[in-house]
């Protein structure tokens, strides 16, 4: 009773497949049982009544007793099968089998004993039902060969047999009919059985297929929970202390002198320790920015703004590292100023200081050459073609922007590879350029989800030619530029892109950020402490980390604010919803012991909202930096996000946005 056999298609090499298909085809013999047996029944006792006259009404009934009899075991042995929880055992076969050659036995006794083979009309009759009996067997057997065996033998060899014995040409001709329609019955069993099998096999393993692919699924949504989770967790807890270092070094340099001896070493020490910190800020930063392109999560928003403007601040940036290696950064702006477009200004300006910076890094000396040009898709002014999709939307034009540089230059067969994740040319332990390798892949990815592109030409000792185009439709003539807050080279924004931009329009930009003058030895002196500007109000600063807590407060009494310091969200409430209180803004941290900083804005809003007063403005002072988070906090009630590490300018810029300037008593 094996399944397969040397003509089938089919390969036994999984024992599992091969157990669902045996099980499945027992299934299929036993379904229509009860029917089966149902219709056997009512057609012996029919035939039983024919007959009776002819040949007996006691051998008639007799017959049609044992049918029903056997008919009986048929569905005894049906009811154990569905009761039973081993359906796949091989033993139902046989059982299934057995009580088939007994039925089968029981219908071929028509045969001997109802057909008196003198008689042509009776033996028609009978061998025309038992033919009808067959045929139906061999239909509803189909799925398996051996019971059809059992059941269709023994019916139809006695009545071919007693045709024999008439020794006529009728009888021969109707025993050899008989006999040849039963062997003709088996071998389309037999094709039934094969087709059944391959088609079962089909179908388990589509089955199987499906649910590898559905368990895959689960498995890589799982994965990408679980990694974005990490990300969080680790965004949070790097970003924790980086900001109590980043923050305590600002501190510490705006409180030591610039002057030669320890306190000025100690300057300088602590200079370092804050470009250390921010380069590990921004090795974060890359890796969090590479895991939201890589979940496809990478929105591009859409504002009026400055190219001029935009290109200012990355050149003022870029002209500070350039200048520390001493090379010249030459720029070759063809753009009117203003420059109104509409597009995203937050990207555009970290792909163009990757590049700049990826140039400036690379090249040891000559030059670093920007060129920036506007025109429609088309090679003009010299330029290369700007790269992006062709069909360009005639109501979008193109700005080019190339970086050129003189640095070590890139093979060929090797210019393809740098846009990979993690790659860089030197990938020895020791490799002398640092970084994660995500720079430019973070950069051709944003340039494509802005509709252009980043194309390279380069070749080895002669340095690279980098060239971005990006679609950027020209402002309407009664356009405003939003402002653009403050940036610095330690705050490159990456975590704050994918969110929509914080109100700007109080912002201060009239800090542009200045260039650091290089020392004899060629490093950048420290920054010059940021010139003070007094502010007026009270602060409630909600902050359970005291390393954190005391850079907040530092920063704020420089800015002459009144601060009042507590430690979880229960200590906040119990000062703002009793009643009135004098507390100007609220800077909020998320995760805190006792109560987080999103429920207890939550409450606030809720308590405001219930006796009717204005709402305090809360700032979420946090190290979640991702865009759900922005996102969580604003759904809770908060006004503003700010990111921790922060840098002073950077909570100047967020508390403008929300209090006064001090205003000065004439002397």
């Amino acid at each position: 009773m094996s399944l397969f056999h040397p003509s089938s298609r089919l390969s036994p090499d999984d024992p599992q497949l091969v157990h669902l298909i045996n099980a499945e085809r027992v299934r299929m013999l036993y379904a229509p049982t009860v029917l089966m047996v149902g219709m056997s029944s009512a057609f012996s006792l029919a035939l039983a009544v024919i007959m009776g006259p002819q040949v007996g009404w006691i051998t008639a009934l007799g017959w049609a007793m044992l049918c029903l009899a056997a008919g009986g075991v048929r569905l005894l042995n049906d009811r154990a099968y569905r009761r039973a929880d081993d359906r796949d055992d091989p033993r139902w076969l046989r059982n299934f089998v057995m009580a088939c050659g007994l039925h089968g036995t029981c219908w071929g006794l028509a045969g001997v004993l109802l057909m008196p083979v003198q008689d042509m009309v009776t033996v028609a009759v009978v061998v025309a039902t038992l033919i009808g009996a067959g045929s139906l067997s061999t239909f509803t057997l189909q799925a398996h060969v051996a019971p059809n065996a059992a059941m269709n033998v023994p019916l139809m060899l006695p009545a071919a047999l007693m045709l024999l014995t008439r020794m006529d040409t009728y009888g021969l001709f109707g025993a050899v009919g008989i006999i040849s329609l039963g062997v003709v019955m088996l071998n389309e069993s037999r094709r039934a059985e094969r087709r059944i099998s391959e088609l079962l096999w089909l179908r388990f393993t589509t089955d199987r297929i499906a649910q590898e692919r559905a368990d895959a699924l689960k498995l890589a949504q799982r994965h990408s929970a679980v990694k974005d989770q990490f990300l969080a967790t680790m965004s949070h807890e790097m970003r924790t202390p980086l900001h109590g270092i980043l923050g305590l070094s600002q501190l510490i340099q705006q409180r030591l002198p610039q002057r030669p001896g320890v306190l000025g070493d100690a300057r300088q020490h602590a200079a370092l320790i804050q470009r250390s910190g921010e380069h590990l800020l921004s090795l974060i930063s890359d890796v969090l920015d590479f895991s939201r392109i890589e979940a496809g999560m990478l929105a591009i928003d859409r504002s009026v703004f400055d190219v001029r403007q935009v290109l200012d601040d990355v050149l003022a940036l870029s002209r500070v590292t350039a200048a520390g290696k001493g090379l010249p950064l030459i720029e070759d702006v063809r753009l009117p100023r203003p420059c109104l477009v509409e597009g995203d200004p937050a990207r555009l300006r970290q792909v163009l200081y990757n590049l700049l910076g990826n140039a400036i890094k690379f090249t040891d000396s000559g030059e670093v050459r920007l060129t920036v040009a506007r025109r429609p898709g088309v090679e003009s002014g010299g330029l290369p073609p700007i790269p992006g999709p062709a069909g360009d939307d005639p109501a979008q034009i193109r700005i080019g922007f190339e970086i050129a540089d003189t640095g070590v230059g890139i093979p060929p067969d090797q210019i393809d590879r740098i846009f990979e994740a993690f790659q860089q040319l030197d990938n020895s332990f020791g490799r002398r350029h640092q970084g994660t390798g995500l720079g430019l892949t973070i950069s051709r990815e944003i340039a494509r989800a802005m509709g252009g592109d980043i194309t390279c030409q380069s070749a080895p000792g002669k340095g690279s030619v980098f060239t971005l185009g990006v679609p950027l439709a020209p402002a309407a003539q009664d356009a405003k530029p939003e402002a653009l807050p403050n940036w610095t080279a330690g705050n490159l924004g990456h975590d704050d892109l994918d969110t929509q931009p914080a109100l700007a329009t109080t912002v201060d930009t009239s800090q542009a950020p200045v260039p650091r003058p290089a020392s004899a030895t060629g490093e950048p002196e420290p920054e010059a402490p940021l010139p003070p500007m007094s502010l007026q109000g009270r602060v409630l600063l909600v902050e359970d980390n005291p390393v954190n807590a005391l850079v907040a407060q530092a920063g704020m009494s420089q800015l002459g604010l009144d601060v009042t310091l507590v430690t979880d969200g229960e200590q906040a409430l119990s000062l703002l919803v009793p009643g009135p209180h004098e507390f100007d803004v609220v800077l909020m941290d998320c995760q805190m012991p006792v109560l987080d900083g999103v429920e207890t804005t939550r409450r606030l809003r809720a308590h405001e909202d219930s006796i009717g007063s204005p709402n305090v403005p809360v700032i979420a002072l946090t190290a979640n930096a991702m865009p759900q988070d922005r996102r969580r906090c604003a759904a809770a009630g908060m006004d503003d996000h700010l990111a921790k590490p922060f840098r002073q300018e950077e909570l100047r810029a967020v508390l403008l946005r929300h209090l006064h300037p001090r205003q000065k008593v004439p002397a």
